[in-house]
């Protein structure tokens, strides 16, 4: 849970880099996993037919997780409190998993950043939804869709400094936010504003570049979550 500008937003990141598959990553699941836990990082691991899962807790993850498997890698962190926690974080995990001994990750495929957001909002429902409708839909577009709008979510794929972008952004009502984010918090009662945004690329990709791709996603994903909320006066 953060407040930046005093914005309140519970958040969830997710860091996952695809790569070509790995056969050699199936016979020695139990390697890397010995690995990532001596190394302190985690105390617990799970392995599954084709992924290492770990994560803080012994039966769930309660803010940080990650996996490595035979067709990517990544980590999870459930609602931070401060803004660089899962940047710092997912870059620790990564580049201690492309030093491993155990087996060399393939040439990488896509890098993701993924972040969906809770903005919760004492206003209604019907309030953050009406506002959201008249600021992203002209007076043209509403008279040429027509009807009486009830609910409102938009969804854009976007090009931006050398990402592409998925985003997602619509009016949560009341104890919907829970329906959409991985952990619990009491101010998923509320209504408010949910925004989803999906930061990726496909070309010119470098294990040692990802730390650097990560930096400037989260970034960019920062200042459109701070925009966003501001402009529409949560």
């Amino acid at each position: 849970m953060k407040k930046r500008n005093d914005v309140l937003i519970l958040s969830e990141h997710v860091l996952e880099v695809r790569h070509a598959a790995s056969g050699s990553f199936l016979d020695v699941r139990g390697y890397v996993a010995d690995y990532i836990r001596e190394s302190g990082v985690f105390p617990h691991w799970k392995i599954d037919s084709n992924v290492v899962n770990f994560r803080d807790k012994s039966d769930k993850v309660e803010r940080d997780g990650a996996f490595a498997g035979y067709k990517s890698a990544g980590y999870v962190v459930f609602n931070p409190e401060t803004r660089n926690y899962f940047q710092d974080k997912a870059n620790k995990y990564w580049n201690l998993l492309i030093k491993n001994q155990h087996y060399k990750l393939p040439e990488i495929k896509r890098f993701g950043a993924r972040t969906k957001s809770f903005f919760p909002c004492p206003k209604s429902f019907e309030e953050i939804n009406s506002q959201l409708y008249s600021m992203l839909i002209t007076k043209d577009g509403q008279e040429l869709i027509g009807g009486k709008q009830q609910d409102f979510q938009l969804i854009l794929d976007l090009s931006e400094k050398n990402f592409d972008i998925k985003l997602r952004i619509g009016p949560i009502n009341h104890n919907e936010a829970g329906k959409y984010l991985n952990f619990e918090s009491e101010q998923f009662e509320k209504c408010g504003l949910f925004i989803d945004i999906d930061v990726y690329k496909t070309k010119d990709l470098s294990h040692s570049g990802v730390s650097k791709l990560l930096k400037e996603a989260m970034e960019l994903t920062w200042v459109k979550l701070e925009n966003i909320a501001n402009k529409v006066g949560i």
